[in-house]
């Protein structure tokens, strides 16, 4: 890890200042500022590629790309940034009276389970009850409606809805509605146009090791991340321009009054560390804050984003990284989308420490290397245990194996969907070393388990044919 560590920070020192660009007398020294921080924060949280982007409703005020990036066009897979796309599109057809926000879904996807009960404007604040972890082949009413309860597969019944009441695929029309009037030219809504607008490869973290892969397209309609919910691409450039048009009122896209229905005409209340309100498609945040700001962060398995507008300033920020590191690197480039922020705003941003990330991952490594050295330790004593065994009494060598080799392993399986509420196969996804890690230690608990049920098995047998000998010559000789 270390290793890793110092050639990450060499990587990062390297970085590219191709698209450096900041607008002329237009706060230069605050955006000298700004580039300074996410320099350092690029290097400590050992972040392979990121690129920043900010405008008013003019300009592109400040634009720069970090670490392996060759410039602000390139483009980035955005995660659930794609939502607020997907929203502007129902939003445009909601004005076109070909859609009803307050019709149920129903009468667009009559097959669809519970679609009487769910209505579009559900789907787009998070309100629908739909599960966190369903798809559109398994979706159906789990929660409280009313309630917001955030799940992908709202949004991509929402992309379903926009290719039923239009006739086009989804990608086409974002495309020829959203993408090109705006002249976004590194931005797409399929994996193949993302990969001829040169889509940067992503990473994933492997305790603390990053390894670079392609990123993962969903293969299916019935993916839990599909293309409306999460697989649009853009570059920082791309998204400031995006943005202005929301700072713009809308040019054309959509209307001012759908901008603000997106952003605070329907908002539902969210609890948390930090209270926000959700809209469609974009979060409203105003405390602790000095004056209120949207966002809306976005994950795949290989990369992150976050978007932010403030409108009290007329000023919008984008920021995008091509790693999933989930337990560290992600949390710091969330800290670092807000220091740009709290910059923005004259408040001091937390500054990421150049130990943060390894100290950081030295902890969870700890933890993994603790459960599996749980499940590998064991072997090193079978010689002992299979000379203790003979000694013990049988039923409580039994209950021993079946604690330590079925109990144990079937919690640390349970740990992840459980206690994280997080299926193993999103795990398998998103937090791989975990899944990893998971699923090698329960195994090899069972193979143990499996082993001392073989040792208690032959003492067994063999405690049992001294006594048939013994009973055997006993018969032969009273006879």
């Amino acid at each position: 890890m270390l290793c890793v560590s110092v050639l990450s920070a060499v990587t990062v020192c390297m970085s590219s200042f191709a698209c450096k660009a900041y607008a002329d007398n237009t706060g230069g020294d605050i955006y000298e500022r700004i580039d300074g921080y996410l320099r350092s924060c690029a290097e400590n949280a050992h972040i392979p590629a990121l690129t920043a982007a900010i405008a008013d409703s003019d300009k592109i005020v400040f634009a720069n790309a970090y670490g392996d990036c060759e410039s602000c066009d390139t483009p980035f897979v955005l995660g659930s940034v794609s939502k607020s796309f997907t929203a502007v599109c129902v939003m445009r057809l909601a004005e076109q009276g070909l859609i009803d926000l307050n019709d149920n879904i129903s009468a667009y996807l009559p097959d669809t389970t519970d679609g009487d009960r769910i209505t579009v404007r559900q789907l787009l604040n998070h309100t629908s009850g739909l599960g966190e972890h369903q798809t559109l082949e398994n979706c159906h009413i789990i929660n409280e409606q009313g309630v917001h309860h955030y799940a992908n597969v709202n949004y991509s019944l929402l992309g379903k809805i926009i290719e039923r009441v239009t006739g086009s695929a989804f990608d086409e029309y974002v495309t020829a509605n959203v993408i090109e009037p705006l002249g976004l030219a590194n931005t797409a809504a399929s994996y193949q146009k993302s990969a001829e607008n040169g889509l940067i490869d992503g990473n994933t973290d492997y305790w603390g090791f990053s390894v670079k892969s392609s990123p993962k397209y969903p293969v299916s309609d019935n993916a839990w991340i599909t293309v409306p919910a999460g697989y649009i691409s853009s570059s920082a450039n791309d998204l400031a321009r995006y943005l202005q048009m929301y700072l713009r009122g809308g040019e054309g896209i959509i209307s001012r009054q759908s901008i603000d229905t997106m952003f605070y005409g329907d908002t539902v209340f969210v609890d948390g560390d930090v209270p926000y309100r959700y809209g469609y498609g974009w979060a409203a945040v105003s405390e602790p804050l000095p004056e209120p700001v949207l966002r809306h962060s976005g994950l795949v398995e290989t990369g992150t984003s976050c978007v932010f507008i403030i409108p009290g300033k007329q000023l919008a920020v984008a920021v995008t990284a091509n790693v999933n590191d989930y337990f560290v690197a992600n949390e710091m480039m969330d800290s670092l989308g807000w220091g740009i922020i709290l910059m923005l705003l004259g408040e001091e941003p937390e500054m990421i420490s150049p130990d943060a990330y390894i100290l950081e991952h030295i902890r969870i490594d700890l933890i993994m290397l603790a459960v599996f050295a749980a499940a590998i330790i064991p072997f090193f004593f079978i010689p002992a245990y299979k000379k203790r065994v003979g000694r013990k009494h049988c039923i409580s060598a039994v209950i021993s194996a079946l604690i330590q080799n079925i109990a144990l392993p079937a919690l640390i399986l349970l740990i992840v969907p459980v206690f994280f509420q997080t299926p193993l196969w999103v795990a398998k996804a998103f937090v791989p070393d975990v899944y990893i890690t998971v699923l090698a230690s329960s195994s090899l608990l069972f193979i143990g388990g499996a082993v001392r049920a073989v040792i208690i098995i032959e003492d067994i047998r063999h405690s049992r044919r001294p006594a048939e000998r013994s009973n055997g010559h006993s018969q032969y000789r009273y006879r």
